[in-house]
């Protein structure tokens, strides 16, 4: 069985997000620790599965940072090497396929990377 669902990236978050993977400098970067989410987002999908996409920085943000795409259960624990966002080098994509084994059987995972028309906010924060 095919399952989708949607991944919301910030209006322009492809072109955006792939420069902070590129080294990009971003003003709020010094106040996030090395190995935590400088962006990310999260697409859930009927079954409960879950997907959280973004960049966590590195040991040296202004030359590159690393690309993340983590699968989880419904109960909140991740599994593993499911995406290899190697295989994507950078958030031009339209979608992500993968299966919850390595053998490729069962249900496909689908997260369609969909762009957001407007630049919005959430509790008070601008996001973009």
């Amino acid at each position: 069985m095919r399952k989708e669902t949607i991944l919301y990236l910030p209006k322009n978050g492809k072109e955006k997000w792939t420069k902070i993977m590129e080294g990009c400098p971003t003003d709020y970067v010094n106040d996030i620790l090395a190995g935590q989410p400088i962006v990310m987002a999260t697409a859930i999908f009927d079954d409960g599965f879950w997907v959280a996409g973004g960049v966590y920085k590195s040991e040296t943000p202004t030359e590159f940072n690393i690309k993340f795409m983590n699968v989880y259960t419904p109960d909140g624990i991740q599994i593993p090497f499911l995406i290899d966002p190697s295989d994507h080098e950078d958030f031009r994509d339209i979608n992500f396929t993968f299966y919850l084994n390595d053998e490729e059987v069962g249900d496909e995972y689908i997260v369609k990377i969909v762009e957001r028309k407007k630049e919005w906010v959430f509790g008070g924060a601008w996001l973009a």
